[in-house]
């Protein structure tokens, strides 16, 4: 992985890692609450070399103690014999062994100085086991370096300093703790962003998209939180960077199989609840207002969808023609001032499959696309069940609609696997919901192009086709005449 993959691993997963920050910033603070206070009190001892024929003390000044004389002071110093003495001393009833724990000494370089440090729950008790460890150390050194009877020992030791009473506990240092908490945190948490990175085989970018189905990515949506209560985007908010999006896709369909000037596309997912109905409801209006005839056909005959999406009426509609009960005719409705029909449902059969699969289904097919430019049919998901291969391979080709940080690897290929069983043909791919960005060349376009332009904002005026009028399918035998080429569509959707 590139440093540019870690720092997009990092701002995908940011969650992850804002959570492991949070977790290490409360762990320190428990950990610094719960800790018991510390507190420190030192001795400084002084060695000093007895020196002089007539017994005449002084310090020695030529060299400073042998560093392996420190060395034996120091672990006398801080060891178990002096605590001994000191539990004996204060009447303690603590193991010598517990008490030596609370010792530690150092010898300051290139001096005679030693330094004795002790740390206890007790402020008090810490001052006093400082003061004794001084007394029973000096002791030591002066049995340890008396050569025999009757003279005077050939070094000595002094306490200099003795022991303060400390005021403020050394331990736990609360910025010391956070900040490790805050280092340590953020370390936990981005290791499991990339673990989950790792782990995750969720489709996330156009680009792996196209890798696994061989198909080419024809646009992406990003992910609107207001979808489920406005989910006709384009209708509502004509100049939105969603609304651009589906005019993208729009043209990228138009390019593909240009020798075809009418199509039937099956609109379909792999997985439940992957946008496939709003996609298709967004991408019919917008063809629409391009000018071309447009028909939705809801062949979803379990889970339908489209005609409420649509605002529409589903209790007549394709299984009302398929079963002879209605006509054609009689079962389209029109949608938005005639600007496309819609085929719905009707009643839900207990056989969709061999419903879709019939010779009566073949006709309306062959039937709409005698009168329609795209047909753009409404499919359930591929892999729970297996209407939308029998319709995609009676139709001229398949748009896959794939969830963002959803669908899987394995059930996308198992989606194109599906279609390719039937030899129906996987025209393109859409990759939905996606995390916004504001990066949006099209979102900054117009967002400064409203601030210094109000008058843009809301309903765009009705503009004129460039195709010029297109006559309305026939309902009931007869023609209703020509439309008047004058649509309520934005000036983006007149070119």
């Amino acid at each position: 992985m590139t440093l540019h993959d870690y720092l997009r691993v990092a701002r995908g997963r940011w969650k992850i890692v804002l959570f492991g920050l949070l977790a290490g910033m409360v762990t320190a603070a428990a950990c610094t609450w719960s800790m018991p206070r510390q507190y420190s009190a030192g001795i400084t001892i002084y060695i000093s070399e007895q020196s002089g024929v007539n017994g005449i003390s002084g310090p020695y000044q030529a060299n400073p103690l042998p560093e392996q004389k420190v060395r034996s002071y120091t672990t006398l110093l801080a060891g178990t014999r002096v605590a001994r003495d000191v539990a004996n001393q204060l009447k303690l009833g603590k193991p010598a062994d517990e008490i030596a724990g609370e010792i530690s000494a150092s010898g300051q370089p290139g001096t005679m100085l030693l330094t004795a440090t002790v740390t206890d729950r007790s402020p008090l008790l810490a001052k006093e086991i400082a003061d004794a460890t001084g007394d029973a150390f000096t002791r030591l050194v002066a049995q340890l370096e008396t050569p025999a009877a009757n003279l005077p020992a050939a070094v000595s030791a002094r306490v200099v300093e003795p022991a303060a009473l400390p005021v403020d506990p050394v331990s736990p240092v609360p910025a010391m703790n956070f900040g490790l908490g805050v280092l340590l945190g953020l370390a936990a948490g981005y290791a499991l962003a990339l673990l989950r990175h790792a782990l995750d085989t969720t489709v996330k970018s156009a680009d792996e998209l196209q890798t696994l189905t061989g198909a080419p990515n024809l646009g992406t949506i990003a992910h609107d939180a207001d979808v489920p209560k406005h989910p006709l985007t384009v209708q509502e908010h004509s100049r939105s960077p969603r609304a651009e999006e589906f005019r993208k896709i729009r043209t990228n369909l138009q390019f593909i199989d240009v020798d075809r000037s009418r199509k039937a596309i099956v609109v379909t997912s792999a997985v439940p609840e992957e946008g496939k109905t709003t996609t298709l409801c967004n991408l019919a209006i917008v063809l629409a207002r391009a000018g071309q005839r447009v028909v939705v056909v809801e062949t979803d005959l379990r889970r339908p969808r489209a005609a409420d999406c649509l605002g529409l009426e589903g209790a007549i509609g394709l299984t009302s023609v398929l079963s002879g009960r209605v006509t054609l005719d009689d079962a389209l409705q029109s949608w938005g001032a005639a600007l496309l029909d819609v085929l719905a449902s009707g009643p839900i059969p207990p056989n969709p499959s061999e419903l879709l699969a019939s010779g009566q289904m073949a006709n309306v097919l062959t039937e709409l696309g005698r009168r329609y430019d795209m047909v753009l049919l409404d499919a359930p998901p591929l892999l729970p069940v297996t209407d939308a291969a029998i319709i995609g391979a009676a139709c001229d080709g398949a748009l896959l609609v794939v969830r963002h940080g959803r669908t899987t690897r394995n059930q996308l290929k198992a989606a194109t696997s599906a279609l390719d069983a039937v030899s129906a043909r996987l025209l393109g791919t859409v990759l939905s919901m996606t995390p916004e960005s504001t990066s949006n060349p099209y979102y900054e376009y117009y967002s400064a192009l409203e601030e210094t332009d109000p008058d843009l904002e809301g309903t765009a005026p009705i503009a004129r086709i460039a195709t010029g009028p297109r006559r309305e399918p026939k309902r009931n035998g007869k023609s209703n005449g020509l439309l008047s080429g004058r649509l309520p569509v934005d000036a983006l959707d007149a070119l």
